[in-house]
């Protein structure tokens, strides 16, 4: 995964070298911003959203007319509320818990966007776009709100708490990515993007072995990363 971020980064930085003499437009620059669930106008808003679930990278920008492609490289953390319904598949196993937790990651995402200009002036321009994109966890750790302990009815005894790694999350998710930009003097940047997530969050292995052949948890709700991410850029070229 090292060996593709790098290479990623390569392609924005040097982007420019590369389609020298074509006719098209090459830009490339940082970016930040924050993700979010819920947008929202409201300063307090907005400047929590920084706070709790900042997110930076870089963007690169290749442009023929008032067509463009946008290749991403962004990180942030993320976290994410779950709750699950415990059905029983082990013998004498009673299912009478729901259980709460957030997951925290450390993410890497790539999004490659195709856009068109629809508003295309010197001072301001207005783009729509819309690209697939690769989520990369980085780092997870489960929190419980609470240590459940499971009983079967021989008295032998599960305990989930925060001491446990208990679920397994995938290396990479997938996603769309559709949205709307604004370019400001043809220099700063702002992207308002909304995630569709394709895959789930959890692996195959939802939940690790020494729980999984006693409890079911396929009914975990809400397993797709669907969010907001707001953007603001420099075009350094």
């Amino acid at each position: 995964m090292k060996k593709t971020i790098l290479m990623i980064a390569a392609v924005l930085l040097m982007g420019g070298s590369v389609f020298a003499g074509e006719g098209l437009d090459i830009s490339f620059g940082p970016k930040i911003g924050y993700q979010t669930t819920k947008l929202s106008y409201q300063k307090a808003d907005i400047k929590a959203g920084f706070a709790n679930n900042f997110t930076a990278g870089l963007f690169g920008r290749v442009s023929y007319g008032r067509f463009y492609v946008q290749p991403e490289i962004m990180y942030f953390r993320t976290e994410q509320l779950f709750s699950l319904n415990v059905h029983n598949v082990g013998e004498g196993w009673l299912p009478e818990e729901n259980v709460n937790f957030t997951l925290n990651s450390t993410n890497l995402q790539v999004p490659v966007l195709f856009g068109y200009k629809i508003l295309d002036y010197s001072i301001v321009s207005l783009r729509m776009q819309v690209g697939p994109t690769a989520n990369f966890t980085l780092a997870s750790k489960t929190l419980f709100d609470k240590t459940y302990t499971l009983t079967s009815s021989t008295g032998e005894t599960i305990v989930l708490n925060n001491n446990q790694e208990a679920f397994d999350t995938k290396t990479i998710a997938w996603g769309i990515q559709a949205g709307l930009g604004v370019d400001i003097l043809n220099r700063i940047t702002l992207d308002i993007n909304y995630n569709i997530g394709i895959s789930k969050v959890f692996g195959a292995n939802l939940i690790n072995e020494r729980w999984g052949e006693y409890i079911d948890v396929t009914n975990i709700d809400n397993t797709k990363q669907n969010m907001f991410m707001v953007t603001i850029g420099y075009k350094i070229r």
